[in-house]
């Protein structure tokens, strides 16, 4: 798959943001019906370690993703429950080195894996969602942006 443009993205993600809120059940619907090992998996990660807010956070960048995803120039792959455990394994043994690192090695670390990851302008807009500032009621855990 070619590499989706910073500009896909941000298009795709403001579209998203500003979803009426019926369109936006209908979106979480449509993405239970198309990748529904996704929505179950995105609905139920962390489960107790993970408070509504995180929960919420994580579902939003789920389909967001998803529909940047879908501007890409191949189909999607139906995701299957045994792809992403294989993927949770593998995030989970880089999560786990990572913690290992100072901090300046894991900043470089990071940067590598940005630099190339098969979409980075995607894992880009993720990861500056987790980190950005969110409203004074919501509360996410600087703790657990990294599950996230």
């Amino acid at each position: 798959m070619k590499t989706i443009s910073s500009e896909i993205v941000e298009k795709t993600w403001k579209e998203v943001a500003t979803t009426p809120i019926q369109e936006a059940f209908q979106l979480a619907k449509r993405l239970h019906e198309q990748q529904p090992s996704v929505s179950v998996y995105l609905l139920g990660v962390g489960g107790d370690n993970l408070n509504r807010d995180e929960r919420e956070l994580l579902f939003y960048l789920g389909v967001v993703v998803w529909q940047i995803m879908l501007q890409g120039d191949i189909p999607l792959n139906k995701i299957t429950d045994k792809m992403l455990d294989e993927a949770e394994e593998l995030n989970m043994k880089m999560l786990e080195y990572l913690e290992d690192e100072s901090e300046e090695d894991f900043i470089k670390t990071a940067e590598i894996i940005i630099k190339n990851y098969n979409q980075p302008n995607v894992l880009k807009y993720v990861v500056e969602a987790l980190m950005e500032e969110h409203e004074e009621d919501c509360i996410i855990r600087d703790e657990n942006k990294g599950i996230m």
